[in-house]
């Protein structure tokens, strides 16, 4: 019995150092290997078993419990090669490399004209493409299971989630894949958006959502005028609000989808711009508008999905923010004069 088990851990102990000092491949060219933020050891491990830079992924992560390496991974992008060890590997990937990347801050609430106008002014990619390749995502993009309830002829509005990213400065040549380089750059920012929402909206929202027999797409659309119409504790408030005007058939009349329409930025849209024929102008027609008005943040989400049970049919907003809610369109016309004429 000894010997069994002499046997079966120097068995273990050579396959160890098989899987440590043996490189998965002999190639010495160097790519990129990005570690995203908030990323832990089992993700780094699983990243680098898919681009081949180890062998297998449990022999990784021991190696790192061994060394108490697990909480020194650094953000950022790093440059391996197929040949090295895993006790090559690990020391870069704990190592500050931040020579290609720089951060972007896309702002909750920003529809994605507004993203194209802002990573143009970066200089990341010209609005035109970004707007072009968010519109026809099927083409080079991974398909998304919270895409399926998309309308036909939907865009990326309201999927692409508000949050800073880390990007390349200058676009690696070895990710382009023959396409053209804005097109990969848009792209890649956008995956990178549409992988971030898929993880924020957690199993317990969507199960949330399909138990109150709406989709995904529908709790956008409201949380993307929620989003342009209340802040904070307010925004749960608005949001009974108006899924209580849709049930009542009561229009909405959101001065923000009004704005989206004209593509203004009003605080009150003009009386000619309450007039026009959209399926974005909610004080013409009922219900939700068409979809999204631009992208919601986390909170704005989940107060379309957890509205806050309250009396009031309307509300607006003083000139120094302040939320005024009304029982009914009488009292509501006497706040209109009060706080803001």
């Amino acid at each position: 019995m000894k010997k069994i088990i002499f046997l079966a851990i120097l068995v273990a102990i050579i396959i160890f150092s098989w899987m440590i000092f043996v490189p998965p491949s002999e190639d010495a060219t160097e790519k990129f290997f990005v570690i995203e933020k908030g990323e832990g050891v089992n993700e780094i491990s699983q990243h680098l078993k898919e681009q081949n830079f180890i062998k297998n992924k449990l022999f990784f992560e021991t190696y790192v419990w061994l060394k108490k390496m697990q909480s020194d991974f650094k953000a950022g992008e790093h440059k391996l090669r197929q040949n090295m060890r895993v006790w090559e590997i690990v020391p870069v990937l704990t190592a500050i490399s931040e020579t290609n990347e720089r951060d972007i801050k896309i702002l909750e609430g920003w529809n994605n004209t507004e993203i194209a106008n802002y990573l143009e002014q970066e200089g990341v990619v010209s609005k035109d493409i970004f707007l072009a390749t968010a519109d026809n995502y099927e083409s080079g993009i991974k398909n998304y299971e919270f895409l399926g309830d998309r309308p036909a002829g939907a865009t990326l509005e309201g999927y692409l989630f508000p949050d800073t990213y880390r990007i390349y400065r200058e676009f690696p040549a070895e990710f382009l894949n023959g396409e053209d380089k804005e097109i990969a750059v848009a792209k890649h920012i956008i995956k990178k958006m549409l992988d971030n929402f898929d993880k924020k909206l957690s199993a317990d929202l969507r199960a949330e959502i399909a138990k109150q027999k709406k989709n995904i797409f529908e709790i956008l659309t409201m949380a993307s005028i929620i989003e342009k119409e209340a802040r904070g504790e307010d925004m749960a408030m608005a949001a009974d609000i108006f899924w209580r005007r849709i049930d009542e058939g009561i229009a909405l009349q959101s001065d923000a989808t009004v704005n989206y329409a004209t593509g203004k930025y009003e605080t009150q849209p003009s009386l000619d711009d309450l007039k026009i024929n959209s399926p974005y102008n909610t004080y013409k027609y009922r219900g939700l508008p068409e979809g999204p008005i631009g992208n919601p943040g986390l909170a704005a989400i989940r107060a379309a999905i957890y509205p806050k049970a309250n009396d009031y049919w309307y509300f607006l907003h003083t000139k120094d923010g302040q939320t005024i809610y009304s029982r009914n369109f009488e009292e509501h016309k006497a706040n209109k004069v009060k706080y803001l004429q």
